[in-house]
């Protein structure tokens, strides 16, 4: 069989009402070459009978008992083919230029391991896809990813960006254990060894609110593996510039800040204290480290109204 240039990656667990939508917006791409790895984690609904319909000999679908999705994931990397993979959750949408923009960065970074496309969020109560043109498309390299992450908007999310398979695979693919931020995990491992190269096409809608993991306490208050895999890369990269450096850590206290409010929001005080701790050295982001003090010691209700604040802001 022809290597295809592309595997496409879709971990699913009970996302029945949506996994249809979301594989034929990958079968509506204007790139070709690709095939479709559907791994069912072990679901109680019938998503994976939803996907008979699909008579296309690209789409294959794997079943196995619930293992969670890093080991979804990275079996739907090692069981595809493909020169590279997307990713795509099964709740999610890819407008129909999504991989030709994503293939055409491989072409113009050969060297880079990590590509992406921008991203527009939708919420789970919309029921239409909005999408605005953006004009020529604008190819880059990130000149540091890790500042970027840690002081912008992320260039893209996992439901946009692909990396190179065997490369991915090289360094053990997603991190598997009682982890959160394993996606971000290994993005960072790419880009701390390889250059990474983004479009500000909008690729991919993503719908925010749907079983979203920040809302489950079994993973909110997991061990965050992106903080230690930063933790790590500091140890192996002490070459770097001071500059980069100080990105990676801003990068670390800024997720802590992110699981800090997070935890507010729960109700989860000890947690969200012992993370405010952990972003206790920012230099950069003194303003949210101050928001988040105030958030820990102001009265229930005052601190109500403080999140109503920040989700107008937000918004």
């Amino acid at each position: 069989m022809t290597q295809p240039a592309v595997s496409v990656a879709i971990p699913l667990y009970n996302k029945a009402d949506f996994i249809v939508d979301t594989v034929a917006s990958v079968l509506a791409q204007t790139f070709a070459d690709f095939e479709i790895v559907v791994v069912d984690d072990g679901s109680i609904d019938d998503g994976a009978a939803r996907l008979r319909q699909f008579a296309d000999p690209r789409l294959t679908v794997i079943g196995q008992n619930n293992a969670g999705v890093a080991t979804a994931r990275t079996r739907a990397m090692r069981e595809g083919r493909g020169i590279y993979v997307a990713f795509l959750d099964a709740d999610d949408i890819w407008f129909p230029g999504h991989l030709s923009h994503l293939m055409e960065l491989s072409r113009r970074f050969p060297q880079a391991t990590l590509f992406g496309n921008d991203f527009a969020e939708r919420s789970e109560s919309s029921t239409k896809l909005q999408y605005e043109a953006i004009g020529a498309v604008q190819y880059r390299t990130v000149e540091d990813y890790f500042a970027e992450c840690a002081f912008g908007r992320a260039p893209f999310y996992t439901s946009s960006c692909m990396v190179l398979r065997q490369r991915a695979l090289d360094i053990g693919g997603f991190p598997v254990g009682n982890y959160c931020g394993e996606d971000l995990a290994l993005w960072m491992m790419l880009a701390a060894d390889a250059p990474v190269a983004v479009s500000n096409f909008v690729g991919c809608h993503y719908r925010r609110g749907i079983d979203s993991l920040s809302l489950q306490p079994s993973y909110r208050n997991a061990m965050d593996v992106s903080m230690s895999t930063l933790d790590d890369i500091l140890k192996r990269h002490r070459e770097w510039p001071d500059a980069r450096k100080s990105a990676v850590r801003e990068y670390y206290f800024r997720i802590a800040l992110a699981h800090c409010l997070d935890c507010f929001r729960a109700g989860e005080f000890k947690h969200a204290k012992d993370y405010l701790r952990l972003a206790a050295g920012t230099q950069m982001q003194r303003r949210r480290l101050w928001e988040a003090r105030v958030l820990a010691y102001a009265p229930g209700p005052l601190r109500g109204i403080l999140f109503r604040l920040s989700d107008l802001r937000r918004a």
